[in-house]
Parts: structure tokens; sequence; C-alpha cells
């Protein structure tokens, strides 16, 4: 079996996004899959082909934003001359124009895996493009049963062909981590520094806790200074650390020297954090949206709290305080999946794939 891996984007930029491709195209290459990972990125120094692990990375540059559509004219072209070699082209994207790519490829037969909350991608401009991919592709792939649950009643035709594949969790990787030595009450969190990612209210909670609470961010992104600057407004900076980018190997050891885990997204988020904090033993708070109630319904609801998205940031800080006087046992909890598991899973879709859809025709419009 010969596989496309179609990211939006790729390590070494850090994110859920980078890390599933990666894993899933790892697994894949020890299982006997000839796997490449085509991907595109702003101009930076790393090599346009490289081998990881058993399969190829084909990096193509281009500035972010290139046109309307938002797709690297090189990548674009590649997918042309190439998409029609391989049994499954499976589309990992947050950026539903990259789809348009992809179709206009034509593809013997799709796979999109779904790394965007659902609603966004049913929000104009991306509409239409989601329609066309969603009607093209043989199977969907959705994180969490909730973001199915959306998109089948939005698109009815599509429900026979959408399955749920969490995240899965490197807990050899986390198990193995050693905590830093920090004093204190750490309290962490690892997002995207940006706006619907509310780590402004775990700075305003960090306000209302005594001085033995201090606040980690692991990420980067555009609200950085504003975050810094309002630290310093509520004059809890010299609490508060963002971290920036970190390797996986970091952030394991930040996992595990965290007293509370925060994921305080309004939206979008993922089941992942959730589930990494409580395989380090650490309580988690999080907002009380879909995708987190799920991941505290299948998780345990013990370890996992929830509070508004809206709410108060003192309702934050009572969180933290009632959940940093707990202790979770380290460990994989027993309905969270391993990469080996994801890779597994997967790998049954591209089969069933190729047994029951010989070519598929991709949709118009």
């Amino acid at each position: 079996m010969k596989v496309a891996l179609v990211a939006s984007s790729y390590l070494p930029r850090p994110g859920g996004l980078e890390r599933h491709v990666h894993e899933l195209a790892s697994g894949l290459a020890r299982r006997g899959v000839e796997v490449e990972v085509l991907t595109q990125d702003p101009p930076r120094p790393l090599p346009p082909v490289s081998e990881f692990e058993g399969f190829i990375v084909r990096r193509f540059g281009g500035s972010r934003g290139n046109g309307h559509i938002g797709v690297a004219p090189g990548l674009w072209e590649h997918l042309r001359r190439t998409a029609r070699s391989f049994d499954v082209v499976d589309l990992h994207t947050a950026q539903a124009p990259l789809g348009i790519a992809v179709l206009r490829a034509r593809p013997r037969r799709i796979v999109f895996t779904l790394h965007a909350a659902v609603g966004r991608l049913l929000r104009w401009p991306y509409v239409q493009v989601t329609r066309a991919i969603v009607d093209s592709a043989a199977q969907i792939v959705c994180a969490a049963a909730v973001e199915r649950e959306l998109l089948c009643r939005s698109f009815p035709a599509a429900a026979g062909r959408t399955r749920v594949i969490p995240p899965g969790v490197d807990l050899p990787g986390i198990a193995a981590a050693r905590p830093f030595a920090c004093p204190g009450i750490v309290v962490l969190t690892v997002d995207r520094l940006e706006p619907s990612k509310r780590i402004d209210r775990a700075i305003a909670a960090l306000a209302a806790l005594d001085g033995s609470f201090r606040l980690a961010v692991v990420g980067d992104g555009p609200a950085r200074q504003k975050l810094l600057a309002y630290a310093a407004d509520l004059r809890v900076s010299s609490r508060v650390e963002l971290l920036g980018r970190l390797p996986d190997a970091e952030v394991y050891r930040w996992l595990r020297t965290s007293d509370v885990v925060l994921a305080l997204a309004e939206e979008k988020s993922s089941v992942l954090q959730v589930a990494e904090g409580i395989c380090a033993g650490s309580p988690v708070v999080a907002s009380d949206i879909a995708v987190h109630r799920e991941a505290a319904w299948y998780l345990g609801e013990s370890p996992v709290k929830l509070v508004s998205p809206y709410g108060s940031p003192l309702e934050i800080a009572d969180r933290i305080a009632e959940a940093a006087e707990h202790r979770v046992r380290p460990g994989m909890p027993p309905t969270a999946w391993t990469w080996d598991e994801v890779v597994e899973e997967t790998l049954v879709i591209y089969e069933a794939v190729l047994d029951r859809t010989p070519e598929i025709a991709v949709a118009r419009g």
C-alpha cells in the first residue's frame, strides 16, 4: 500500500496536527506501508526532501496566505503529477483551502482527517470547500464523537463514512520524563498563544491565588506580548513563565512537574490536552465545552473539573485550588488511546477503503 499524508504543517513546527501526522507516518512505515508526507511551510533552512524512520517527507516552501487559497505552488504541482500514484491520499488539515488542491489533483481515494473544529469548517467561506471534500472522501476521521455528530448533522450522507479516532498519548515518553525542580504549585497550560485559547483567564485566575501558585505556559503565538503586558498589569509577572515552543521531551517534563493542567479554550480544543495531563498524574481544569465534556466522561470525571468558558476568573481560581489538593495516579486511563492504537485503527480504515472503493469520483462544486 502506498499512502500520501498531505499535511498543512509538519515538524519541527509544534502542534497536535504535526505530531499526529508524524506518529501516523512512523507507525505505518513500521507496518510495511510506503508513506510520503507532503507538507507546506514558510521558507526556512530545511531540506525539501528528507527521510525519517522509513518514510519520506517532502516540504514545499511558500509564504503563508499565498494567494486566496493558501497552498504552496510547488505542493499543488507535485500533487497534480503524483496524486494518482498513491492508493490513498489522507488529507490532514486545519485549513480547508488545502483541500482544494487535493481535490483538483483527482487522487484515486481520499481520506479526510479533520484537525479543526467542525463548526469553523462550516462557516463562510469554508463551507463549500468542506462540502466538496466530505462528498469526495471515502472515509472521514474526526477526533471526537461530538465533532462527528455535528458533521453528520450537517452532511447526513457522510454518516456511514465517518469514524472517530482520538489523538494518541505517548505514555512511555510521559512516564520516562523527569520533573523539573520548581518551587511552589505549578499550573501548566500547553496551547497556542492566541485569544481563543483564553490563557488570559489563566493569568487573571493566578492573581486570585496565593503566591505559592505559578503559571507555566508552553506554546507561542501572536498574543505573547499582550499576555506579558496583562500579567504585568495584574502584578503577577514574577509568577508567570511563557516557555515558548518546546520539543515533546521537555513538554513531558513540564507535564510531570505540574500540579494542575489547564485547558481553557472557548471553542476549538483537543482531548489530547486533558488526556496527557491525567496520564502525567495531574488533575485538569478545563472549559465546559463539548470536547472537554466528552473527555471528562471517557477519561473519568474525578480528575477533570469543568468551568464555564465565559465565567469569572475567580471560578477558575477556585477550581485550581481544589484540584491542587488532589493528585491523580499516573498512567493511561483505560479508554485513552495509544499511538499504536491510532495507527492500527487508521490502517483498518485504509484497508477498508481499498477493499470497498476501487476509486472515487471527485465531487464538483
